[in-house]
């Protein structure tokens, strides 16, 4: 009767309000400042001790809600100073956000809980704190950190941690390592990372455990142009993987098949897995969404839908600026260079192009910082800088042949074979001998939308050079591709 009392009290005072009287009484102050107040009227060891009373009714009062409570107990238990009791929910919290890919909070979470755990003897929670950190932070900031704080904890506590957790911190470092530009055949990590997730898998008999190594392997083929040997090791992996991996690697894996699948051309794979990804980014956050409408994006681009596939880049890259989502940043920007480039847009092509090149150095995305250079050299190129235009085809070139990727290879020469073509004075002699070598690599890789756009520029060039019957053969080609595909930026069939 006391505190029923005391609180009408208050309400009468005015410095409280009902909220609700179901399931639970609840009353709040009628303004933060008042809060702030009366918390700050309290004795510093006594706001300690009410915020541990605070985290041990919650677990008391709610003992099956405690995952959904975590970041709330954590709150208490920190403000409480015992950061032992605060570092399982911070990691707890952290793990909840990350299922519903609330990925700018989960990471708040993680780092939290990584500073609090840093002698702390519980391997397995520093380990989980660790490997949560660097899935939802890869994306934001740059990669490294987050290969040599798992290398450091795998290496420390491998033999006396989970085998499950440590062949996931084993993916994650090797999936790092590849977006970042190493492979297999010259990075010693990259190839240590692969060898022990697989020994790993194949130890437990886990088919999770076997599948993830096995993503890993179509992820790198995807990056390095073998686009329907990745897509086929991704798509089997995905299936082994569908209901018992972790939501967040799901996800990533299929925005990367949906996007690979484009670039063959096989566009109702491409939607039906592009349509799983939704499914997987309507239980997150803004930024999972956004990775979701990036994918479409890169379907649109691929099928010639130029115009739709402009707006939706050129949306996601604002709304990436706005989030500080630095990975969708890169991959949306490129993505709206690409377009206007294709629209012949030069100029509307040079801030996405630049920008798409300054995020993927900040977040170390090799592959799309290869596109990006080479956009950005033949936006240069375009506009009359060509010596310029030749250190940035130079750059990417280097890059994508130092890493094995085919397909940025691919594109650079397109971009610079283009720009040739369209110079003044044009050097349709340079111009041919590119669109012939992108023309054998997207034939080798069976890229077939960026096939029949190269072809037709080719097309073009052989004609302007005097070579009618091979322009005749090219254009031929070039036009069935595009029917077979339905591209949009073809002319119909008559």
């Amino acid at each position: 009767m006391k505190t029923a009392a005391e609180l009408g009290t208050l309400e009468a005072s005015g410095l409280i309000q009902l909220a609700v009287l179901e399931p639970e009484l609840e009353y709040l102050f009628r303004h933060a400042l008042v809060q702030d107040a009366a918390y700050a009227s309290l004795l510093k060891q006594d706001r300690r001790t009410l915020h541990r009373l605070a985290a041990e009714t919650l677990l008391a009062t709610y003992p099956d809600r405690k995952r959904e409570l975590a970041a709330v107990i954590a709150m208490h238990y920190e403000q409480a100073g015992d950061a032992q009791a605060a570092a399982p929910y911070l990691v707890e919290a952290g793990e909840h956000a990350q299922e519903r890919f609330a990925n700018r909070e989960a990471l708040s979470f993680f780092e939290r809980a990584v500073a609090l755990l840093a002698s702390d003897p519980r391997i397995e929670l520093r380990l989980r704190a660790t490997l949560g950190m660097a899935k939802v932070g890869w994306s934001f900031t740059a990669s490294d950190k987050y290969v040599d704080l798992l290398e450091r904890i795998v290496a420390e506590t491998a033999d006396r941690n989970d085998p499950r957790l440590i062949a996931d911190a084993y993916f994650w470092i090797a999936f790092i390592r590849r977006w970042r530009g190493e492979n297999p055949e010259t990075s010693a990590g990259l190839r240590s990372a692969l060898d022990n997730a697989e020994r790993i898998g194949e130890k437990l008999g886990d088919p999770i455990a076997h599948a993830i190594p096995k993503a890993f392997m179509g992820v790198g083929m995807m990056f390095s142009g073998q686009l329907r040997e990745g897509a086929k090791q991704t798509r089997e992996a995905l299936a082994a993987m569908e209901g018992k991996a972790d939501p967040l690697s799901t996800a990533i894996l299929s925005g990367f098949l949906t996007m690979t699948l484009a670039r063959l051309g096989d566009f109702a794979a491409a939607e039906e897995t592009l349509a799983y990804g939704e499914q997987l980014a309507a239980q997150g956050d803004e930024i999972a969404r956004l990775d979701a409408t990036i994918a479409r994006t890169g379907i649109e681009l691929e099928r010639g839908e130029l115009d739709k596939s402009m707006a939706l880049a050129e949306s996601c890259a604002i709304k990436s600026e706005e989030l500080g989502a630095v990975a969708c940043g890169v991959g949306s920007n490129v993505m709206l260079g690409a377009g206007r480039l294709q629209a012949e847009d030069v100029l509307g092509a040079k801030v996405p192009a630049e920008r798409g090149f300054e995020l993927a150095l900040v977040t170390n995305m090799a592959p799309f910082r290869t596109l990006a250079q080479g956009m950005v050299g033949a936006v240069q190129g375009r506009l009359g800088n060509l010596p310029q235009a030749a250190a940035d085809w130079d750059g990417a070139l280097a890059a994508a042949r130092a890493m094995g990727d085919r397909y940025g290879e691919a594109m650079t020469l397109w971009n610079r074979g283009r720009t040739h073509a369209r110079q003044t004075p044009p050097d349709f002699s340079a111009a041919i001998t590119d669109l012939d070598a992108t023309t054998t690599l997207m034939e080798a890789m069976g890229a077939r939308p960026a096939l029949a756009r190269v072809l037709r520029d080719r097309a073009q060039t052989l004609r302007l050079l005097g070579r009618a019957d091979d322009a005749d053969l090219a254009e031929r080609h070039s036009l069935e591709l595009a029917r077979e595909l339905g591209l949009k930026d073809f002319p119909p069939a008559t």
